[in-house]
């Protein structure tokens, strides 16, 4: 059922069901969320019954199929099982459980569909995601940010904060507060407000136990403490707001002393300090603090910050002033001192936002305070820190010019920090400032001259840090020359107020350019954006708009537009459509462009950055930059003008710069938002052309996966084709100037840069072409070559590492200590030669040999008995090269990598460098390698290994050589695979070598290339460009030439001859196929398909096949080899080797799908006259080589043109297509061809030939028509016109406007006579239905055509009725059209059901009625097309044509025929679909009184009926409760269970009681006083005969009368039987009998003066009684029954004849008791639903007195255990 297609069993679909994923859901996610919750939503898992079954069976005998089933659920469709689960309330099973808890870990960890999943699941079931949330927390206390980022995207951060979970809030909200993602003292002050006192005492304990954390992790040294830090800016926000709190004494004085801890910690929180630092540290920093500085002081503070800001003191002035109070011993002194440092540097995360004069002054201010010693330690560390966060912002910044300014206050104590210096050495942009790179490169000099190195590269008595501070302290005391704020350190002004001079080089995350463009607005108001932002969703879009637009004057668009691209836009790709429909909403044009240009600067910063490429999360940055500008300004229909951005100049010049992984992704997202554009969107030249670009990138450049897979997204997203774009040429010219430039690249590099290896290089390839000449072997004895393998292994061999250090790949710090220190280059490139020679060459044989002789031994034991030479090969190679390889990374991965660090740094010791730089250069460069190292790694063990490998079992290769050369007859067996084998151990059979080795054996071997061992991606790197060679000490590899390609393991067939053997393979296997061809044809078949599955031929094909998937030959051999196929095609003079060689040529092109292209260009477009051969083209369509559609347009071009020869070959064509029994293609495939061959005739220029094809075809067309007498109807235009509608419908950029304009052309055509139009419908209808059937009996591949025709003729129909309703005044002749149609439907089908009899198939005329249904109801609502197909549906039901029911009953439960019958109470559609449910339970009926339900079609309609009844029981019970009187008359009385469904419905806003409660008074229900709405006129059927309510015996008389049916009419007939015999004959009217007992218990419950407690003196209750006594038995069954009818839902009618129900049984005789025992009881045993009045009637008699006293309940025991399980 789950896997069951959409077609057959819409389960996601089916109204009676709860969708897991509702409508509701899906509006309320994200738009970019939306498309996967539709598909999810599509599936059939997307119903909680069904899974509710699957768990209700976890506790059966199923468990285990069960728990199988909800593991491949877990792997397949997460999402729906999580969320079905979760609706399921209460938990049902252990198993419900634990699914709930692992499902929900697995998106609390992180999946592709969280954001989707925990949205929804807040809506549905809130409590389990809090409860998983705090069940994570719990577990690690560190996945609060995980938490935040999940409730963040989620937008629910705000209603999770309300949870009565103090810890775990308070831990969440401290985070959010951090990321600026909540105001935490608005949100304290709240929530005090709310909970007061208890909650400060949980702020209180909470802050204890984070310093009882920070504490533990500061003594003990632990770093693995599980906690989240708090920053000092939210332990200052707690202290604040908690001191404003009223709080108990005692924990008053427990916040006291935590706020003393954390005072002396803060200085800690980033890095730890020594007890003499903590001693050291200055005023209001330590122990001694006694809290926050006092107002005065802070006022104090903020003036003399005034007055620095003003210009009236001046930053020398201001530090003269600290540097007194440094020193002094007043407290308030201090405390000015403490407050002052304490302000500056809080206040860095906001220097981004200062004004240019105001930061200029303060980095001035801090470079001072550094370099008068006044701060140390860890506030020394934060204020470098800030400095040089600053400097690495792109150079002309703002913020770079603030670090400047700073640096160069205290560039003279530079040679205090090694490390630091070293760091700003590789900042690029410093270089523009000559004095600071002086100071720089003086303090580097110093730093090596007093760095002291002993032999083992230790480092010597160099003074410390510390130690060189104080040295310096005494010197840096002397007052310093006063510079002002425009003081030139460079020779140029650096004032704060000068331009921006470059930007570049730097990244988005640190960079804040051209932030100097603005003014930032207070930081009130800016805190009150960023609140607004995040809490901005869609539902509160207004409201928040509202408090945005006061806040966003023109002053402040600059920053916002600033902020919302850099804080938002690049962070939050989920949100852009928020941000835009923000946008939009806030109607500020102006600030709209402005953020456009702020992304356009944005964009440009990353494109220009050198790190980009190599960060992931500038990568991501980009590509959200990209969407966002598509969305701003294609979306918008905005362009994208050339000189902001020129995607082509972009790709094409990095293409040549290798940045292909920055352009690519960047254009795809931009292009992708072209979607939504009304002139972007193809086929717009300026989209086309970039989409060219992009299409030769994809097809000509070998592009990585990823970014093949931006551009297949991208024409996805716009609804393209990638092989139908033409691509340009654009890269042609490019690369062969690329290629020249890189040889002469890393030729200059390794002229210049490596001259010391040079000599080293020229010996290696003068030692390997030695080897070359010496290195041939010959084979020799297994011991001979075991002792030989063993003893080379253990010898070192030379490795050539050059093309490895081409390919190497910098960080820009190393490259730029390059530039600074060109010696170091050297020195990494003769370390890396030197490790790779020292530790992987031994490796790598010692690999080598373990995998040698681990795969002779499997090899030679498995080929034991297989001759082929080339399969052993194969094996060998595939086995040895994936175990070398893979070992060889696993041995001296490590090994290597510290000798490379070990030898720069003993080299960088040598010429007196610091250690720390080069463990630092080091382990940047094998970060940065790793991958590449190991490809390289793999690639030397694999060649190593497979050298050795055919040396070592040469002598086997020979063996079978010389048993195929001599051609011995006896079965092949290699005596060398005794030795080191087993075989004295008897083998079983399946175990033992016999004969060659199958292709699933071989498998095993081939399956070595997909093992996960074979390493990441990178492995596979492909080192052709001067390949590394090995060369053996011993002979083994011999080497390549310069330039050479080394060929991979896995073509290792393809060397050394393997050519040749593939070319000579290949010539065999044609020459064995043209001689099983030549058989066949000698043989009595004609044709491909009558050969038997045992020919030779099929035999031949099938190991054709299975040869060419597992050998991996060359794709140029195969173009080679298929040419020759193509030509032996073509000369194919009979239809079986016509017909065998499509075939042959069908499985070449399925194994090789890139040669499919050039034959079908061949075919198609290639401008050689030897392909028009007609009856190879129509072959080949017939096996779909050729595009039919493709192929048709250049054929119609070709017959236009007039070209040579074309004309004969169309006819031909066209008429072994269309004029033969070829059913695999239909005229919508040569449309064109023939409407141009048809031209031709018509103008008097076809030759006779085309004459004779369009004769033929018009005679074919017209031939079923030629009965009817009209002879100006042209069948072969009407044919052509609905060919070419089909073509059209089908096209993929075909739009509802294109559609409707080509219907409504059709219509005028048509429209000229009613015998046109008439003939033209008839014509459609039959020509959808008959190739539908005919597309049904081909392969699979060719039936999903069949579904082509109806849908288009369909689609036809409504686009007609749609245009007639357009016009004015014709409503009535677009109702007539749609009236015609659906005629001609119903006559086609009748007289199908008539002709074909039991062969009738139904599915083209149910797939046609619902498709036009569905169109017509979308193109022309207006129309009110329901009644229309009520009325038609109503005329074939399935009493009328019976063998079409199935599909009826289809037809008009369809959810949307179904919805559009009952939705909106309208009384007139309602009895539409009464009369459809009426004739559904006729025919219903009559099956059961012609032959039950014993036939199993009969039991599937049986059931199809329920499911139908189900759902108007679901979805509209109110149109079951009207109408249940007629639909219970018409259900034959045997279906208990479907007049027990219909009788269950009750009004929407009723509650039931439970008639079980033992608590619950059935009489006294208000329900009792309300009558039920009955639609149904039952006074009608009494109304020939008037009664009257005076109790006589000729009024029951009547009444008897009046519901017989006169079945004896003849007087001597019923003279001749006894009474009571012809009792037993009579039978009764159950319609009359209905509306009688209705009627009369009507009248009763009318009647003011009632009395339920003398019912049995009602005239009602008397002539029930009565009937009871006259009538024979079936009648008392009827009229029981018709009385247990009126017991539903409660109202006045059911407490009515539940009473009389009651009544009866209390005073009737014993029969008619066990009668209503037995009508009640029949109705309780069937499946649910049951009446609610049954069931409280049923419960009411089973508690009468002396109920299980009765006889009839002991008859049998059978019965008293029924009564007894139906009691339960």
């Amino acid at each position: 059922m789950l896997c069951a297609p959409l077609e057959l069993f819409d389960l996601a679909n089916n109204p009676t069901i709860t969708n897991v994923i509702r409508s509701v859901h899906i509006m309320s996610l994200h738009t970019s969320l939306r498309p996967i919750a539709i598909r999810l939503a599509a599936s059939q898992l997307n119903c909680v019954e069904i899974i509710g079954a699957i768990i209700d069976l976890a506790e059966t005998s199923t468990s285990e199929d069960v728990r199988v089933l909800m593991d491949r659920l877990t792997l397949r469709t997460p999402e729906l099982l999580l969320l079905g689960l979760a609706q399921l309330q209460p938990i049902r099973s252990g198993l419900h459980r634990d699914l709930l808890i692992k499902l929900l870990s697995i998106f609390l960890i992180g999946h592709a569909n969280t954001s989707l999943v925990i949205s929804i699941l807040w809506r549905v079931q809130p409590t389990l995601l809090l409860e998983g949330l705090l069940d994570m927390y719990k577990k690690d206390p560190t996945s609060v940010p995980r938490i935040l980022d999940i409730v963040q995207e989620a937008k629910i951060l705000v209603h999770i904060l309300h949870a009565d979970v103090p810890f775990f809030t308070l831990d969440l909200a401290a985070l959010a507060a951090r990321r600026q993602n909540l105001n935490l003292g608005k949100w304290l002050t709240e929530r005090l407000n709310e909970d007061g006192v208890p909650f400060a005492i949980a702020c209180v304990e909470f802050l204890e136990k984070k310093c009882t954390d920070e504490m533990i992790r500061h003594s003990q040294g632990n770093s693995n403490v599980a906690t989240v830090h708090l920053s000092k800016g939210v332990v200052q926000i707690f202290s604040r707001v908690l001191s404003d709190s009223p709080l108990p004494q005692q924990d008053g004085e427990k916040l006291w002393k935590i706020m003393q801890f954390y005072s002396q910690m803060l200085s800690q929180l980033d890095d730890d300090t020594t007890p003499t630092e903590e001693r050291s540290l200055p005023p209001g920093y330590g122990p001694e603090m006694n809290g926050d500085p006092s107002t005065e002081i802070e006022d104090m503070v903020r003036s003399y910050f005034e007055r620095l800001y003003t210009g009236e003191l001046s930053a020398e002035q201001f530090i003269a002033v600290l540097n007194a109070c440094h020193d002094s011993k007043d407290p308030k002194q201090a405390d000015f001192f403490s407050c002052t440092v304490h302000t500056l540097l809080d206040e860095a995360r906001f220097f981004n936002q200062y004004p240019d004069h105001e930061l200029a002054v303060t980095g001035k201010l801090l470079g001072l305070l550094i370099d008068k010693h006044l701060i140390s330690y860890s506030l020394l560390r934060l204020a470098l820190k800030h400095v040089l966060d600053a400097l690495n912002h792109p150079l002309g910044t703002k913020m770079f010019n603030f670090g400047i300014l700073a640096l160069a206050q205290f560039r003279n104590r530079l040679s205090e920090w090694p490390q630091y210096t070293m760091l700003l050495s590789k900042i690029t942009g410093i270089k523009e400032y000559p004095p600071i790179m002086d100071s720089i490169a003086t303090a580097l000099q110093q730093l090596a001259n007093t760095v002291h190195v002993d032999s083992e590269g230790r480092v010597l008595n160099s003074p410390s840090v510390s130690e060189r501070t104080h040295l310096s302290r005494d010197h840096a005391r002397s007052p310093a020359p006063s510079t002002s704020a425009t003081t030139s350190v460079t020779g140029k002004q650096v004032d704060a107020k000068s331009p921006m001079v470059i930007s570049k080089g730097g990244l988005l995350e640190k960079s804040s350019a051209y932030a100097n463009s603005y003014t930032p607005p207070p930081s009130d108001v800016q805190e009150k954006i960023a609140f607004a932002i995040n809490n901005l969703s869609l539902s509160n879009m207004h409201d928040k708009v509202s408090q945005l637009d006061p806040l966003l004057d023109e002053n402040t668009w600059g920053w916002f537009s600033h902020y919302l691209v850099v804080r938002r836009v690049t962070l939050e790709r989920n949100n852009h459509e928020l941000y835009a429909s923000l946008l939009n909403t806030l109607e500020k044009p102006p600030l709209c462009d402005m953020v456009v240009e702020e992304t356009y600067k944005n964009i440009q910063i990353l494109l220009k950055a050198e790190g980009t490429a190599a960060s992931q999360t500038d990568r991501n940055a980009l590509k959200a930059l990209g969407s966002w500008l598509g969305r701003m300004t294609l979306a918008r229909n905005k362009p994208i003008r050339h000189k902001d951005l020129s995607f082509k100049d972009l790709l094409l010049d990095f293409y040549d710069s290798n940045k292909l992984i920055l352009a690519i992704p960047l254009t795809c997202k931009v292009l992708q938002e072209a979607q939504d554009s009304k002139i972007f969107k193809p086929p717009n030249p300026w989209l086309m052309r970039i989409l060219k670009l992009l299409a030769e990138l994809y097809w000509h450049e070998e592009l990585r996966l990823n970014l093949k897979f931006e551009i297949e997204l991208l024409y996805k997203t716009l609804n393209l084709d990638l092989n139908e774009i033409e691509p340009t040429t654009l890269l042609e010219e490019r690369q062969q100037a690329r290629a020249t430039m890189n040889i002469n690249d890393v030729h200059h590099q390794y002229q210049k840069g490596n001259d010391l290896e040079q000599p080293k290089l020229l010996s290696q390839q003068q030692q390997q072409q030695q080897s070359t000449i010496t290195s041939k072997s010959v084979p020799a004895p297994s011991s001979i070559q075991q002792a030989k393998l063993e003893d080379t292994h253990e010898k070192t061999f030379n490795i050539d590492v050059t093309t490895l250090i081409t390919r190497l790949q910098f960080s820009p710090a190393v490259l730029h200590t390059f530039d600074q220190q060109p010696i170091t280059k050297r020195i990494i490139f003769n370390a890396i030669s030197e490790s790779y020679k020292n530790v992987a060459s031994s490796a790598i044989a010692t690999a080598a040999n373990i995998a040698c002789i681990s795969a002779r031994h499997f090899v030679l034991k498995d080929f034991a008995t297989d001759p082929d030479e080339m399969k052993l090969k194969r094996a060998a190679h595939k086995m040895v090269g994936t175990l070398s390889g893979s070992l060889s990374i696993a041995t001296c991965k490590e090994p290597l990598c510290n000798a490379i660090i070990n030898s720069i740094r003993a080299q960088f010791a040598q010429i007196q460098l610091p250690e720390a730089a080069a463990d630092e250069i080091g382990g940047s460069i094998i970060l940065d390698n790793i991958e590449l190292m190991e490809a390289f790694i793999d690639q030397l063990g694999q060649m190593r290994a497979i050298a050795e490998v055919d040396r070592v079992i040469s002598a086997s290769y020979s063996s079978r050589r010389v048993h195929k050369e001599q051609h011995i007859r006896s079965p092949y067996f290699d005596v060398l695979s005794y030795q080191g084998s087993p075989h004295n151990i008897s083998l079983p059979d399946i175990l033992r070598p016999n004969g060659s080795i199958d292709a699933e054996q071989m498998q095993v071997y081939d399956a070595f290339d997909q093992l996960p061992i074979h390493g990441p991606e990178a492995r596979v790197t492909n080192f052709q460009d001067n390949e590394p060679t090995v060369a053996s000490s011993g002979g083994g590899l011999p080497s390549k030439l310069p330039g050479e390609p080394v060929h991979s393991p896995q073509q290792d067939d393809t060397t050394n001859g393997g050519n040749t053997i593939s070319d000579s393979k290949l010539e065999a296997l044609l020459a064995e196929m043209d001689r099983c061809v030549r058989q066949a044809c000698n043989s009595t078949v004609q044709n491909f398909k009558e050969l038997s599955p045992d020919h030779e031929l099929y035999q031949f094909l099938r190991q054709f096949f299975m040869f060419i998937r597992n050998s991996g030959i060359p794709v140029q051999h195969m173009q080679t080899f298929t040419e020759k196929v193509v030509l032996a095609l073509f000369e194919s003079n009979n239809i079986l080797t016509l017909e065998a060689y499509t075939v042959f040529l069908q499985i070449i092109l399925e194994l090789y799908p890139m040669l499919a292209k050039e034959v079908i260009g061949w075919l198609v477009y290639a401008d050689d006259e030897r392909k028009y051969n007609a009856q190879v083209t129509a072959m080949c369509m017939s096996y779909d080589l050729v595009p039919m559609e493709e192929y048709d347009t250049q054929l119609s071009r070709l017959i236009r043109a007039k070209a040579d020869g074309i004309m004969d070959y169309a006819a031909l064509l066209i008429k072994l297509c269309l004029l033969s029994n070829n059913s695999s293609s239909i005229l919508e495939d040569h449309v064109l061809s023939v409407a141009a061959l048809n031209q031709l005739v018509e103008d008097g220029e076809a030759p006779p030939s085309v004459v004779a094809v369009i004769s033929d075809l018009r005679f074919q067309y017209e031939k079923p028509y030629s009965h009817v007498k009209n002879t100006d109807v042209d069948y072969l235009e009407l044919r052509m016109l609905l060919a070419e509608w089909t073509r059209f419908c089908l096209h993929p950029l075909s739009s509802e406007t294109m559609l409707d304009t080509f219907a409504a052309q059709i219509l005028q055509k048509i429209t000229i006579s009613k015998e046109k139009q008439s003939a033209f419908l008839r014509l459609c209808i039959q020509t959808s239905i008959q190739q539908y059937m005919t597309f049904c009996s081909l392969p699979l591949p060719q039936q999903a055509r069949m579904k082509e025709s109806t849908d288009s003729v369909a689609r036809l129909i409504a686009c007609m009725v749609s245009v007639q309703v357009n016009k004015k005044g014709n409503a009535d002749a677009a109702s007539s059209l749609l009236n015609d149609a659906l005629s001609v439907c119903v006559l086609l089908l009748a007289h199908c059901h008539e002709v074909q009899g039991r062969d009738f198939d139904q599915r083209p005329f149910l797939r046609l009625f619902i498709s036009s249904y569905i169109e017509v109801n979308k193109k022309a609502p207006a129309l009110n097309p329901v009644v229309s197909f009520s009325e038609i549906f109503y005329s074939i039901r399935p009493t009328v044509v019976p063998g079409f029911a199935f599909s009826w009953l289809q037809l008009i439960s369809h959810r949307v025929v179904l919805s559009d019958l009952l939705a909106g109470n309208d009384m007139e559609r309602w009895k539409l679909c009464r009369k459809l449910i009426i004739v559904l339970m006729d025919f219903l009926g009559m099956i059961v009184d012609e032959g039950g339900l014993g036939v199993q079609s009969a039991q599937l309609f049986y059931r199809s009926t329920l499911r139908t009844l189900v759902v108007l029981l679901h979805d509209f019970p109110e149109f079951l409760s009207h109408y249940y009187m007629e639909f219970v008359v018409a259900i034959p009385h045997s279906c208990v269970q479907i007049r027990n469904l219909i009788l269950s419905a009750f009004p929407r806003t009723m509650r039931l009681p439970d008639p079980s409660a033992p608590d619950m008074e059935l009489d006294g229900l208000p329900e009792y006083n309300e009558n039920p709405i009955i639609s149904t006129d039952y006074i009608q059927l009494l109304s020939d005969d008037d009664f009257t309510s005076s109790a006589t015996l000729t009024f029951y008389h009547q009444v008897l009368q009046f519901l017989k049916k006169d079945h004896l009419d003849d007087h001597d007939t019923k003279s001749s039987i006894s009474s009571l015999h012809q009792l037993e004959f009579v039978s009764y009217h159950a319609d009359r009998m209905e509306a009688l007992v209705l009627f009369l218990g009507v009248q009763t419950i009318n009647a003011n003066n009632t009395s339920y407690e003398n019912i049995g003196s009602n005239p009602a209750v008397l002539v029930y009684i009565y009937l009871l006594e006259q009538m024979s038995p079936q009648g008392r069954y009827l009229l029981l029954n018709a009385i247990v009818d009126q017991l539903r839902y409660p109202n006045t009618h059911t407490y009515f004849f539940r009473t009389v129900v009651l009544h009866l049984f209390a005073t009737q005789a014993e029969d008619i008791k066990e009668n209503i025992t037995r009508v009640l009881l029949e109705r309780l045993i069937v499946n649910r639903p049951h009446p609610w009045g049954l069931l409280a009637t049923f419960i009411e008699l089973l508690s009468a007195p002396n109920f299980w006293q009765h006889n009839f309940i002991h008859a049998a025991p059978d019965f008293e255990r029924l009564f007894d399980n139906v009691s339960r």
